[in-house]
């Protein structure tokens, strides 16, 4: 039994959202773009609310649309989530028999059976003060009059929410009161013939060391004062456990010992920060494993915190061997490299709000999919995390425009903007991709004899916005416009005596530099682009041309969602 969508309505940065989730959906987008909200918002309504009294939303919980706004005046928190299945007969005819028997069952037409839950917060003008409600829905999402009192807590028996945060202090965690390391301490296999034998031989080994410290006596003595003022138990008033004498204080006291290089073996909770994450994760991990029954729904907010990136990539096929139905919150282009691109969510703000976008699953043939995960996501996961694409044809461009926009002051990635090659990808691909998951693009296009292939491409992509808005002609190519406007010394020094001898046109000529351009050796575009890349920053603002600055005013208007 998995969530399948969740709708979420005024709750912290959260106007309206809806988010489809799979077996394994990976959330991003900018901080304070509600991907912790989102588990937030799923762990209050799946394990908070009936564990304990009370309402478990605050006020600041509640949506404020401006500074002035007031919790008891904002709109009600409303959360929905949603459980179907995806075929005929996933559920099995045991767990149909429970939630039938809790009157939340809902069969659709096709025989695929629901749940629905709604959860709801507000300001009781009565009571003065906030009051939480819950109830089951049907197929119209109307409340379920008939639903049990138990349902709730019959649900979350069902699905075991457990939710894990990027603050992982393993101190806390392996700690005897931690909630994962705590159930391994109590699942002792002792007999009691065993236990107490063992606790015999610790207390005389205790006896050896307290006998063997005089010291200890001395302290005994003057402790054993507190009785002439204080009544106290009969017999010996102080007892010495310089080794812990029961069984429940050994294991109270169990720690889990990490090799250091060295050989060394230091607690977890000595070693770096990155070390003490992943093994949090780890234990978390064989907590799940150890759960008698039921699948569980696991969040999981930055677990890649404070790894290093090669081992960011790792991490991946280590949260793979987790069972259950998986929500992962990332910052990491690295993990994201590992990722489906179909698994992924990218919460983003739009002019009514935040939204969640998606690659909606039929949208990529499998080869795109293919073609897009091994050639783009392995490579660049972090262009999924911005807020413009430039999309542009090759190398050249990719030195040239950075370099602009550094001339020029700008800051393309403080902007959010994200320069990208396509030669050696599908410009029609990333268009498509870019578009599903709300990414404003501007794609830059020599006209040459290549524009041909790349135009039709992009304008079966425009998705209702304008050719102007999407895509330019600036040039012939960027070589060609370089070396006329001022920049062809950082050529020169790669063009022989017997290639300059191929030119048909003198300079002067209209035609002079493309055919210049057409004849400048492939192998050393690059390094040529790179000098001028240099030379461009050195001559500041005057140095950048009229097309360069117009192309990167667009990206940075959709970047800035103007």
């Amino acid at each position: 039994m998995k969530i399948t969508k969740a709708r979420i309505e005024n709750f912290r940065g959260l106007k309206e959202i809806e988010i489809d989730l799979d077996e394994t959906t990976v959330l991003i987008g900018e901080n304070n773009s509600g991907k912790t909200s989102v588990l937030d918002a799923l762990r209050l309504c799946l394990r908070e609310i009936g564990s304990r009294r009370g309402v478990v939303f605050d006020s600041f919980d509640f949506h404020l649309k401006d500074g002035a706004a007031e919790p008891h005046l904002a709109d009600p928190i409303r959360v929905e989530i949603s459980f179907s299945e995806q075929s005929v007969g996933e559920w099995s005819d045991a767990l149909v028999g429970r939630l039938n028997r809790q009157k939340i069952l809902q069969v659709d037409g096709a025989g695929l059976n629901h749940v629905m839950l709604r959860v709801t917060c507000a300001y009781d003008p009565i009571s003065r003060d906030f009051s939480q409600d819950w109830t089951f829905l049907n197929l119209d999402r109307r409340p379920l009059t008939a639903a049990s009192e138990t349902a709730l807590t019959a649900l979350q028996r069902e699905i075991a929410f457990f939710y894990l945060s990027a603050l992982r202090d393993a101190a806390h965690h392996f700690d005897a009161k931690g909630p994962f390391w705590r159930p391994f301490l109590k699942d002792s296999q002792l007999s009691s013939e065993k236990k107490a034998e063992i606790e015999q031989k610790l207390l005389e080994i205790n006896d050896l060391v307290v006998a063997s410290h005089t010291s200890f006596e001395q302290a005994r003595n003057r402790l054993g004062k507190v009785q002439d003022v204080v009544p106290m138990a009969r017999g010996d008033v102080v007892s010495i456990e310089a080794v812990p004498g029961r069984m429940f204080d050994i294991l109270a006291k169990a720690q889990i010992h990490l090799g250091a290089s060295t050989g060394a073996k230091i607690p977890v909770g000595r070693h770096g920060e990155g070390t003490q994450s992943l093994a949090v994760l780890m234990l978390f991990s064989a907590f799940l494993d150890a759960l008698p029954n039921g699948t569980p729904v696991v969040a999981l907010e930055e677990p890649e915190a404070h790894l290093h990136p090669s081992a960011v990539r790792a991490l991946w096929d280590i949260l793979s061997i987790i069972g259950g139905q998986k929500l992962v919150s990332t910052h990491s282009g690295e993990l994201l490299s590992e990722v489906d691109i179909r698994n992924v969510r990218r919460l983003a703000r739009s002019a009514g709000g935040i939204r969640a976008f998606r690659v909606p699953p039929t949208l990529l043939s499998d080869e795109e999919t293919r073609k897009f995960n091994y050639h783009v996501l392995r490579s660049n996961g972090e262009l999924l995390f911005a807020r413009c694409w430039l999309l542009v044809e090759g190398e050249t461009e990719a030195w040239i425009f950075p370099a602009a926009a550094r001339a020029l002051g700008l800051k393309l990635h403080r902007d959010g903007i994200r320069v990208v090659e396509y030669s050696q990808s599908d410009v029609g691909l990333l268009a498509k991709v870019a578009n599903a998951l709300g990414i404003p693009w501007h794609c830059v296009i020599d006209n040459d004899l290549g524009r041909t292939q790349y135009e039709k491409k992009v304008q079966k992509n425009l998705d209702g916005a304008s050719e102007a808005e999407r895509f330019c002609l600036p040039y012939r190519n960027m070589e060609t416009h370089l070396l006329g406007n001022g920049y062809d010394k950082m050529y020169k020094q790669y063009m022989s005596k017997q290639t300059l001898a191929k030119l048909t046109k003198k300079p002067g000529d209209p035609d002079y530099w493309s055919d210049y351009a057409d004849q400048f050796p492939k192998g050393y575009k690059t390094r040529a682009a790179a000098s001028v890349a240099i030379e461009m920053e050195s001559r500041g603002a005057t140095g950048v041309t009229p097309e360069l600055c117009t192309v990167l005013n667009t990206v940075r208007i959709l970047a800035k969602g103007e």
